[in-house]
């Protein structure tokens, strides 16, 4: 329970800092976020495959967290990392499938995609094909998570499902703030979304163990 509330506590320091200051606190909290919950995840990586690949995951995030961040623009770097944090947090879904698929839930995301896509297009310039791929793998992201819930209807799946939703709503928010134009309550609404993803699916490792 502590941990967790570590967890909520760093998090919101994170965000504070981001409207209030001081600078070191913003650039210290969000990826220690993060790697507060690699140690809750940590905890089960002995005994669950599930567990190892989120950890991985985890850790791809605090990379792009940290490139994210520096002062000298490294979007590509970050959007790279964030892309292979999403292609295990996909391994690590399809991994808990054991069923029949439904054909309705990829068609209906990735109709979404592209209108989210077409939305952002005319100010994308030389970003147009990175971000293509970027929401093509977190739509698939969120494919995976809702077959493993549709399959399973267990808890653990159902946070997977949930993490993975806010995990593509923050970065959608995120694409339209950088593309389109900031807005003051843009990273607020990015990071609580971000972390409590993050958190849900970190969650669903320690519900799938019991513990």
């Amino acid at each position: 329970m502590w941990s967790w509330f570590a967890v909520c506590c760093s998090g919101l320091l994170h965000i504070s800092a981001a409207y209030r200051g001081p600078r070191w606190q913003f650039y210290l909290f969000k990826p220690l976020t993060i790697v507060l919950l690699m140690l809750i995840v940590g905890a089960h990586l002995s005994v669950s495959h599930y567990a190892q690949w989120v950890f991985v995951a985890l850790l791809l995030s605090v990379v792009g967290d940290v490139f994210l961040m520096l002062p000298k623009d490294r979007f590509v770097h970050g959007l790279t990392s964030f892309l292979f944090a999403h292609l295990v947090y996909i391994f690590a879904f399809w991994a808990q499938f054991d069923g029949h698929m439904v054909w309705w839930l990829p068609a209906m995301l990735s109709g979404l995609g592209v209108i989210v896509f077409l939305l952002l297009l005319p100010n994308l310039g030389r970003f147009a094909l990175p971000v293509a791929i970027y929401i093509a793998v977190i739509t698939q992201m969120v494919w995976a998570a809702g077959e493993y819930w549709l399959n399973t209807h267990s808890l653990a799946a159902g946070m997977a499902l949930a993490g993975a939703i806010l995990f593509m709503f923050s970065d959608t928010v995120l694409a339209f703030a950088r593309f389109k134009g900031e807005f003051r309550a843009a990273q607020a609404m990015v990071m609580s979304s971000y972390f409590v993803a993050q958190a849900l699916i970190s969650a669903s490792v320690v519900i799938a163990q019991g513990g």
